[in-house]
């Protein structure tokens, strides 16, 4: 199944997306930005420290563009900036601190301009913060459940698994509403979901 396909039948929740870097990311979040313009929707993205960057380079280097000037970026650490910045999180140290910033970005996006929300690079973020399943929950809490208290939210959160512990891996699946894995010919198998996989 193809990931469009698969997300013609959701229409909100937290969709965690896993892959080897061999997987070829980079063209399912090509796809996703093609679907959701095709729907008249710009996706909020979330660059944890720089993926956006690499995944923009990964396409050219296929021959694939994206119009980074139509992205909203919200950018967590890394300093190479691609779209339009709508907030910039460098505070990592402090995880309170972090997630509190984080907030305050997200709650100013106008309502109409924050129906997706696209996370790049989740691992790099979590390996900032030691993780704990506390602050696995309470980055889920904001990035995600927050972001869904309005009906027809959805997230979508990118992670390599290969530069994932198999603890932080495990919590992230349990935290999230469905959970994909995608190969090299980006084909989606479903994992879980709320009926089974």
């Amino acid at each position: 199944m193809r990931l469009g396909e698969f997300l013609e039948n959701i229409n909100e929740g937290i969709v965690l997306l896993e892959y080897e870097p061999t997987d070829h990311p980079e063209r399912t979040f090509h796809n996703l930005l093609e679907q959701f313009s095709k729907k008249d929707i710009t996706p909020v993205i979330v660059d944890i420290k720089d993926t956006l960057q690499v995944f923009v380079q990964q396409l050219k280097l296929q021959g694939l563009q994206v119009n980074t000037e139509k992205l909203r970026v919200i950018k967590e650490g890394g300093r190479v900036i691609i779209g339009e910045i709508i907030g910039k999180i460098d505070e990592f140290e402090d995880f309170s601190h972090h997630m509190g910033k984080y907030w305050e970005v997200y709650k100013n996006i106008p309502e109409k301009n924050r129906k997706v929300v696209i996370v790049l690079g989740l691992h790099k973020f979590l390996d900032q913060i030691n993780p704990k399943i506390s602050k696995i929950e309470a980055y889920f809490e904001i990035i995600g459940r927050r972001h869904l208290q309005e009906p027809g939210r959805l997230a979508v959160l990118f992670v390599n698994i290969e530069a994932s512990s198999h603890y932080f891996l495990k919590s992230l699946e349990e935290l999230s509403d469905y959970v994909l894995r995608i190969d090299k010919n980006q084909e989606v198998k479903i994992i879980a979901s709320p009926g089974g996989a």
